[in-house]
């Protein structure tokens, strides 16, 4: 939760998710860079549907320029594999409206299937999207001809925005993610120890003037939550593969919610001498993160310790089991290997899809809910609302409280980009006349969402002010005078989360404890799979598949990240049984994390 006090709740909000963090100024340059490379190229080129291909930049996992580079090509392979199907289900059905009807079921159930079942998400969504968008495109009736090139044209630019997103990331990428991760991760405890001996001072004045120092340190590094650090580590998993020490990712949680909760224990302590038992306590914490600093991190750990309050107790019990994970990532960089690359994401499937039908039934209430959309604005002849579409797609999350988050975020993100959209057209546009005044407007709206983009928790709110913006603004190759389609997305994104409460939310719910359930058995079983039946290692499991139990327990913790803040938007009379079930389960699932990365350190040591 936001680490500021409660006197003023708008700000203790918004400047947590707002405020500079390590890294956070120069991804969003690079986002500029991109954008404005991308539309001079375009506007050059004649390219149409720029609006498009810009919006979905800010989709791109920006984590590496490898990454980049991947996730660019399965955007641009799944654009492409939409359209070809779309034209193949034309030509082969005559495009009737009810083959058409057909095939938008069938592509947006392919779509949700893929995306929850499969490890590669972002092929599946952006198919769906794509799928959707050119099977709308033959309801308008206009000419074959006009409807293939206007896809080919959106195919083209989205390839080249992708290109000038790769050939930025690649342009400015960090050279060495190990030391930069090292370093960042000893800042954050240096500051923990000299916040915890600030506070065993048993001398007021002193105490206080220092501590306000320190303490506001500490609250930078605690609103930054983990999106630097985890960047970081993707990019290390990205380059080094085996080499990258076990158990880093769940590392960086714990290092994460110690700030967090020590940085609201700063609030309530900054005035006045500590109590003796409370001094006792913070020295006890101090002493561990001093140890946790040195580079003999094998050195044994107390298990017993004085009785403290319970909020001290807590940080103290998740220093100690980042302690006990014994991990080099403090003591020497990480090595490049020399070995055979990972091969962990081998299998097209996540385990366990066909073992439960709740992969299925998603995909069967996600289609229901994007078909009753597409039934709804063709009904009324309003196809500039084929937004509800795409708010079905992109927000039907494994829960009702992801869900409701995301949703809110695309509302707000919509309304910022479609203000700064309309102030655009009204008051800017009439006096543009050339490529160089465009992108001077368009630079600042960009650096916007890649900065809110970077945001510990409502990053999804800077893609979507980019949606918006670019939809409004950037239609055509010369100025627009229509605001329809900020007020049309608006529409159609009310209409998406309308129909999306009736069936997620009063037919069908997944609540967000049904989900950490889900992540605790998979962790489970991967534990229970490490361990044998005498409680060792257990024998025969081979180095890939090895490597596929690390990524699968990586990602369910990832995950788990998520749900833990999107449980505070489950709506209804369930909502605080929902957030003490969601606070045991994650004990439990850090636990769970905590035997397996033991286990999987026993294996490597073996």
């Amino acid at each position: 939760m936001p680490a500021y006090p409660k006197q003023n709740q708008l700000s203790s909000i918004i400047w947590p998710e707002l405020s500079p963090s390590p890294g956070r100024f120069a991804g969003s340059l690079r986002d500029m860079i991109g954008v404005v490379l991308a539309v001079v190229l375009c506007m050059t080129l004649r390219v149409p549907g720029i609006a498009l291909a810009l919006a979905l930049l800010f989709l791109l996992q920006r984590d590496h320029p490898g990454v980049t580079l991947r996730s660019g090509i399965q955007i641009v392979l799944s654009a492409a594999a939409a359209c070809a199907a779309t034209f193949l289900w034309v030509q082969f059905t005559d495009g009737t409206d009810f083959a058409r009807f057909l095939g938008f079921i069938i592509v947006l159930f392919t779509a949700a299937f893929g995306t929850a079942a499969t490890r590669f998400p972002l092929f599946w969504s952006i198919f769906g999207f794509y799928g959707s968008l050119d099977v709308a495109a033959w309801d308008a009736h206009r000419t074959s001809n006009a409807i293939v090139t206007s896809s080919l044209y959106n195919l083209a630019s989205l390839s080249l925005v992708v290109l000038c997103a790769v050939v930025v990331d690649y342009a400015f990428a960090t050279r060495n993610p190990d030391e930069v991760l090292r370093q960042e991760m000893r800042k954050r405890l240096a500051c923990l120890a000299s916040f915890f001996h600030k506070l065993a001072d048993a001398q007021s004045t002193s105490r206080n003037e220092a501590l306000k120092t320190v303490h506001h340190d500490l609250i930078r590094y605690a609103n930054a939550g983990d999106v630097y650090l985890n960047a970081l580590y993707d990019q290390i998993h990205d380059e080094y593969q085996k080499r990258v020490p076990l158990g880093i990712h769940y590392r960086i949680g714990l290092l994460t919610r110690v700030l967090g909760k020590s940085a609201l224990l700063g609030f309530s302590t900054s005035t006045g001498p500590a109590r003796q038992d409370h001094r006792d306590a913070y020295q006890k914490i101090a002493a561990l993160c001093d140890s946790l600093l040195t580079v003999d991190d094998m050195a044994p750990t107390q298990t017993t310790t004085p009785p403290m309050p319970s909020s001290l107790w807590e940080i103290y019990l998740e220093l100690q089991q980042y302690r006990e994970m014994q991990l080099p990532i403090h003591g020497a960089s990480i090595r490049r290997s020399s070995g055979q690359r990972n091969t962990a994401a081998s299998s097209v499937f996540l385990p366990g899809v066909f073992e439960s039908p709740n992969v299925t039934l998603h995909a069967l209430k996600l289609t229901l809910a994007a078909t009753i959309c597409y039934i709804i604005y063709n009904a009324v002849a309003w196809p500039g609302i084929f937004t509800c579409v795409v708010t079905v797609l992109f927000t039907g999350l494994s829960s009702t409280g992801a869900m409701k988050q995301k949703q809110l975020y695309r509302i707000l993100g919509a309304a910022i980009g479609g203000a700064l959209g309309i102030a655009t057209v009204s008051l800017l546009y009439p006096n543009t006349d050339s490529i160089t005044a465009l992108t001077l407007i368009v630079a600042p709206v960009a650096l916007l969402s890649g900065w809110v983009l970077r945001s510990p928790r409502i990053s999804y709110v800077g893609v979507q002010i980019g949606f918006a913006f670019f939809l409004t603004v950037l239609p055509g190759f010369s100025a627009t005078t229509s605001l329809s389609p900020a007020r049309d997305r608006i529409a159609g994104i009310a209409l998406g989360v309308v129909v999306m409460w009736f069936i997620f939310d009063q037919l069908w719910p997944t609540r967000t404890s049904d989900a950490l359930k889900t992540v605790l058995f998979r962790i489970q079983s991967a534990k229970d799979r490490l361990r044998g039946l005498d409680g060792q290692i257990a024998p025969g499991i081979n180095e890939n598949t090895f490597d596929q139990m690390r990524t699968m327990v990586s990602s369910e913790l990832a995950h788990m990240q998520q749900l833990d803040f999107s449980v505070y938007f489950e709506i209804g009379w369930h909502r605080k049984r929902e957030i003490v079930q969601s606070r045991r389960l994650i004990k439990q699932i850090e636990a769970s994390a905590a035997e397996f990365y033991v286990l999987a350190l026993q294996r490597e040591v073996s």
